[in-house]
């Protein structure tokens, strides 16, 4: 690993002998078991949203938009210990929320457009974060960024969701929709710019713009549990009321 790129652990640092991630992101690492005290705390917004949605959702069937909840929560976790221990086995379980997240909506996005069942969406969620994982330990091993994985999957469900838009239009309101973009956007900004040396301040361990994005994409999430929800509302069964009759 190119130290320049991926410079190592201070010296004593209980992660020390790990095997380092493929990335470091602007926060200086300090020696303690928190390495990155900023991008490792800013995690709690995710469960913190998590814990909201499992509280007010409707429903929480696993592709519900009460699913998003526990996955928001598991998203938070597996980003604390990778921010944490600033190491390789902290990324995979970092990438394992991540591909959690996307396999979530691309198994519900494949239901609502009547491609697959219930089941079937399960199981194709359950396969795709196998196979994600799998391709991450193939690209680690072949010198491939990693990252390329995710950018897969989002530009895939970014197609299943403009499908969806143009086809189906199953939201009541698309308003929660624009608003999750409008902030996804807002949040690569910043994950963006905590990679530019004229806006990186890595001794500050307070603020940081990469735990803005955790922060700003947790935010997202509400917006994309609110258009979900409206989904999920609109396809629910009406049940008729009871039919009276006149007395003859």
């Amino acid at each position: 690993m190119d130290p320049r790129l991926v410079p190592p652990l201070p010296a004593g640092s209980p992660w020390s002998g790990w095997a380092l991630p493929d990335i470091k992101h602007c926060e200086a690492n300090l020696g303690g078991w928190i390495t990155a005290p900023a991008n490792t705390w800013s995690n709690l917004a995710y469960i913190g949203v998590g814990l909201w949605i499992i509280n007010r959702a409707s429903t929480r069937r696993a592709l519900s938009a009460g699913g998003l909840g526990p996955v928001s929560i598991a998203v938070g976790v597996t980003s604390f210990a990778f921010h944490a221990s600033y190491t390789f086995a902290g990324q995979v379980c970092d990438y394992a929320g991540m591909f959690l997240l996307m396999g979530w909506a691309l198994a519900r996005g494949l239901k609502r457009a009547g491609f697959l069942h219930e089941t079937q969406a399960l199981r194709f969620w359950g396969a795709l974060f196998a196979s994600s994982l799998a391709a991450l330990f193939a690209f680690r091993a072949l010198g491939w960024g990693i990252q390329t994985i995710m950018i897969v999957q989002a530009l895939a469900l970014a197609a299943l969701e403009i499908r969806l838009m143009l086809v189906k239009r199953d939201a009541p309101s698309y308003a929660s929709f624009w608003l999750m973009q409008f902030l996804l956007i807002a949040a690569y900004a910043c994950w963006h710019l905590d990679h530019a040396d004229f806006a990186c301040r890595p001794d500050d361990h307070w603020l940081q713009l990469h735990a803005t994005w955790h922060v700003v994409t947790a935010g997202a999430f509400v917006a994309g549990w609110r258009f979900h929800e409206g989904i999920d509302a609109l396809a629910a069964p009406r049940i008729n009321p009871p039919v009276t009759r006149a007395p003859c």
